[in-house]
């Protein structure tokens, strides 16, 4: 006879701390958009992000639902969860883990006749990069509004590089991955779940990109 009497349909803490950094940043762009346009900003439509989960060829979309260019994009996926280092927890309670999530910021630099499309396109990742750090690493986002389940977050790293296949193409295309870790109780199927507020999110499903309803 079976000893688990309940469906094991629920996320894991790790894929519900996934979903909101997507949230998180879809959110707080959204009100950098409109604080850019209310400031007259020359650079708004850098505000204008495009935030995915999960997707690895992002870039592949060539324009947006406006007719125009999709980026700059930010992508969040989930590379890996390890068993924190020492005493993780009981046998039979929730467990202390580390997950590595990788955010990669991409943009291009040959929309609107750059120039030097190479080097706009490394100059914006980077730029899009530190707007994704602020965000993250701002003291309202310490336990990225998940307390109780997340312990703590760091940023150990930046770099760039170009996407797959597309060395040699005409598309200038950077990608600068900020590589954040992580610290969080994951749940035992007999535990009790930590309760938190939840965001209403949906993706497109043709795109994958992340919508929020606020």
């Amino acid at each position: 006879m079976a000893a688990i009497r309940e469906l094991l349909n629920e996320a894991d803490n790790v894929e519900k701390i996934r979903d909101m950094i997507a949230v998180i940043l879809k959110t707080e762009f959204n009100h950098q958009y409109e604080l850019a346009l209310e400031a007259e900003a020359d650079n708004a439509a850098a505000f204008k992000v495009g935030v995915f989960l999960e997707h690895s060829r992002p870039w592949e979309f060539t324009e947006n639902t406006d007719g125009g260019s999709p980026f700059p994009l930010v992508n969040v996926s989930l590379n890996e969860t390890r068993r924190a280092e020492g005493k993780a927890g009981s046998t039979a309670g929730d467990k202390k883990y580390t997950a590595l999530f990788s955010i990669d910021c991409y943009a291009c630099g040959n929309y609107a006749a750059d120039g030097k499309d190479d080097e706009f396109a490394a100059v914006k990742a980077w730029a899009l990069a530190r707007k994704v750090r602020n965000i993250l690493m701002s003291g309202f986002y310490a336990y990225l509004g998940m307390r109780g389940v997340v312990l703590e977050r760091d940023l150990s790293g930046i770099k760039t590089g170009v996407p797959n296949g597309l060395e040699d193409s005409a598309a200038a295309i950077t990608i600068a991955r900020l590589e954040l870790e992580v610290s969080f109780y994951e749940r035992a199927i007999l535990g009790t779940g930590v309760e938190f507020e939840g965001i209403d999110f949906a993706l497109i499903q043709k795109t994958g990109e992340v919508l929020v309803n606020l």
